[in-house]
């Protein structure tokens, strides 16, 4: 049989071109393969991680003894934090306690000279007040309380235009309360000169009225520039009781006394006082809250307590609640602290409602007559003379009359004892006989 080449080529050549054609393929696709890391990385903005790198990524498998088992829910206990050296703590040496913005409407008054003489006999009242200077309830006529008031407030030495405005002061403040059936607080003094009494004689029975009825005319040393409105003070609103301008109080000689007291005397009078211990925190130990009247301290906290128990009562802190802890003259004061000491700066003296008696003594003196400085103090009043107190009157009569009763059983008494004496003396005398 003959081998025929061209035959067979003929018959093999498709399945050669086949094997040929799937070789340079397989070569070409290797080839490629081979270029993929050089050729498929990501550029430097790209930050894609492949799946390949997820997966070969070392984790370390946590014991159970690692975890906190401790806890409600499990947590992951957290690396402990290299400890970094505490920085030094640094003293305060001073600074200032920050008082609020206050909204207070404050009143400027300068009416004119009413001329207005008309008195009238007040010495058959008869007034039970609370004195506070012998701490006893004392009973007197109208005319010898005013006096006593008046000599025990600022005596005779300012001028009389000053005195007259405190006698009828005084006089509605007495009026006021014993319609009310209260008996009045005063500081009474005996022993007043005859400026006083003419004085009182020249406004007897005067009072100050506000829409036809006699005031509570309170009064007090000085204000710290201003008065202030009775709400704020006592939480009972009195129209003519607001805040007014009292530019004379800076000439008290109470007008910006400085109390000092080391951190470590007020420590110990404020925890022998009250409940509260207080911190190291020397900026914490006082907070102004509220103020009124321009400087009149009401809310405050001490070293951030609103309230603390004192002499076994809790009570709400405010700046008048300091001031009778510390000894202070008001609560219209600034809290400063330097180099170791508190330093409370007060102004004026008193509670600051109605008229200031510093405030009335300097006005008299720049020419202002007494119903002026009462009218200026004491807003949108007038000054009249009042009608006579039927039931101070009345008062008196029974007490005159309960005298009497007295005074005759003293005597039926002293004359039975005199009897009984006599008795004796002759029993005695016959015994000896």
């Amino acid at each position: 049989m003959k081998f025929d080449i061209r035959r067979f080529a003929e018959k093999a050549y498709p399945s050669v071109i086949g094997f040929v054609l799937i070789a340079v393929i397989g070569i070409t696709a290797l080839g490629k393969d081979n270029n993929f890391n050089e050729k498929s990385q990501p550029n430097s903005s790209t930050s894609i991680v492949s799946k390949s790198q997820y997966i070969v990524t070392n984790y370390k498998k946590a014991a159970l003894s690692e975890y906190d088992m401790s806890q409600e829910a499990v947590k992951v206990t957290a690396k402990a934090k290299t400890k970094t050296a505490e920085p030094k703590k640094i003293e305060v040496t001073n600074f200032t306690v920050d008082i609020p913005d206050d909204y207070t409407v404050v009143y400027e008054c300068e009416p004119t000279p009413l001329n207005f003489y008309e008195t009238r006999d007040i010495k058959d009242e008869i007034y039970s007040v609370y004195d506070e200077n012998s701490d006893q309830i004392v009973t007197l006529n109208g005319f010898d309380l005013v006096c006593q008031i008046v000599n025990n407030e600022i005596s005779d030495s300012w001028g009389w235009e000053a005195i007259k405005a405190q006698a009828v002061a005084a006089y509605s403040y007495v009026r006021f309360n014993d319609d009310c059936d209260k008996i009045p607080s005063v500081g009474l003094r005996p022993g007043y000169s005859a400026i006083i009494e003419d004085c009182v004689n020249a406004v007897s029975g005067q009072a100050v009225y506000y829409d036809g009825s006699i005031i509570d005319a309170v009064y007090s040393a000085s204000t710290a520039g201003c008065s202030t409105e009775s709400s704020a003070v006592w939480g009972t609103q009195y129209p003519y009781l607001l805040a007014v301008v009292s530019p004379y109080d800076e000439k008290d000689p109470h007008y910006g006394v400085q109390t000092v007291l080391s951190k470590d005397e007020v420590k110990k009078i404020i925890e022998s006082k009250t409940d509260i211990k207080l911190s190291d925190d020397l900026k914490k130990w006082f907070g102004i809250q509220s103020v009124y009247s321009r400087k009149y301290i009401a809310d405050m906290t001490i070293d951030e307590y609103t309230h603390c128990r004192i002499d076994g009562k809790m009570s709400r802190i405010t700046g008048t609640v300091l001031a009778s802890i510390l000894g202070l003259k008001n609560n219209a004061f600034e809290i400063e602290y330097d180099n170791g000491n508190f330093i409370f700066t007060t102004y004026g003296w008193g509670h600051g409602v109605g008229m200031s008696q510093w405030g009335a003594c300097y006005y008299a003196e720049a020419g202002y007559t007494y119903d002026q400085i009462l009218r200026h103090y004491y807003l949108d009043t007038s000054i009249c003379l009042s009608d006579e107190n039927q039931k101070a009157v009345e008062r008196g009569q029974q007490d005159s009359s309960e005298d009497k009763s007295e005074q005759n059983t003293v005597d039926a008494s002293s004359n039975f004892s005199q009897n009984e004496d006599n008795a004796n003396n002759i029993d005695n005398s016959s015994y000896n006989n």
